[in-house]
């Protein structure tokens, strides 16, 4: 019985011991960013990705059967909407493993990377942010994959239309230039520096 005893509490240990792992695994840690973290990451690189590829495809040959089909895929104002809330989940995540994520590179480019990334958030807040608000200054409805958030309206705020007007293209040029060096940054750290920086992000230390 003793025996008995032993064995169940050993199975106890080791449930509780494996539940706290894989708990670990959707935090953050000083070594690698959790699953959470990462998936909110690379969700956000695929909504920036689809919306450029709508707009620099409209730009390119303008309308088509191939544009329309992306542009239903990725509505600009759906994907700006969505950017917005998976940008506020991130810094409400980031907020809550503040003390345990990957700490920064110590000196010069250990700075200007913070001062990127900061530039990044601020940039995928404000964005979709002052387009909704330019979209309901004008009148326009508010839609998310067709479903009406807020309708047509008789107004023309213009406070809430002037700073989108003035400020969205030449931002959204320069935050498609942030993701053109994050991405050629990240993989000098991986092929020419060969360090760990990439591998936080993409999962491989996970296991």
């Amino acid at each position: 019985m003793v025996k008995g005893m032993a064995n169940n509490t050993t199975l106890s240990n080791d449930h509780i011991s494996s539940s706290a792992h894989a708990s670990l695994r959707w935090r953050d840690s000083p070594n690698r960013y959790g699953r959470v973290s990462r998936a909110l990451h690379w969700l956000t690189a695929a909504l920036v990705t689809l919306q450029f590829t709508v707009l620099l495809a409209w730009r390119g040959i303008g309308e088509s059967s191939i544009t329309l089909l992306l542009a239903s895929i990725g509505p600009h104002g759906s994907l700006g909407f969505l950017m917005l809330t998976v940008t506020l989940a991130r810094l409400g995540w980031a907020w809550l493993n503040r003390k345990q994520r990957p700490p920064q590179a110590p000196g010069l480019g250990g700075h200007m990377a913070r001062v990127v990334h900061v530039t990044f958030y601020g940039l995928l807040l404000w964005l979709p942010a002052f387009a909704i608000l330019r979209q309901y200054g004008r009148g326009g409805a508010l839609r998310f994959y067709g479903l009406e958030l807020l309708p047509e309206a008789e107004r023309d705020i213009i406070w809430m239309i002037a700073p989108a007007d003035l400020l969205h293209g030449p931002l959204s040029w320069l935050l498609l230039g942030l993701v053109i060096g994050h991405i050629a940054i990240a993989l000098i750290h991986r092929f020419w520096l060969k360090d760990k920086v990439l591998a936080r992000m993409a999962g491989s230390n996970d296991r």
